[in-house]
């Protein structure tokens, strides 16, 4: 059986730990942004968002990662637009179609 030590994951800096939280936040948030988007749709968008982050797991470079981080949060905003718009759509639609339970 291994050591603990080897199994263990390597130590962050204060200032990777910070950058790690960032990305998952980001991460995060783009997954409740999904609880919105239409079912045919979300797997698609967690995918996507899933492959992204996994894609640039194991990047060093500070500023190539700040750089993931702010497109990350543009990409996270331009979908909750489209979320929200689609909502009122969605809202305005139902609003005149609306049915009673009686």
């Amino acid at each position: 059986m291994p050591s603990p030590s080897a199994r263990a994951a390597p130590v962050l800096s204060l200032k990777q730990f910070m950058t790690r939280g960032q990305v998952l936040a980001l991460y995060r948030d783009i997954l409740r942004c999904t609880k919105f988007v239409a079912p045919s749709d979300r797997a698609y968008i967690r995918e996507w968002a899933r492959s992204d982050i996994e894609r640039y797991r194991h990047e060093t470079s500070d500023d190539k990662i700040r750089m993931l981080i702010s497109q990350g949060k543009v990409q996270l905003r331009t979908l909750e637009n489209s979320v929200a718009l689609s909502r009122r759509r969605f809202d305005a639609d139902a609003g005149g179609d609306t049915f009673s339970s009686a």
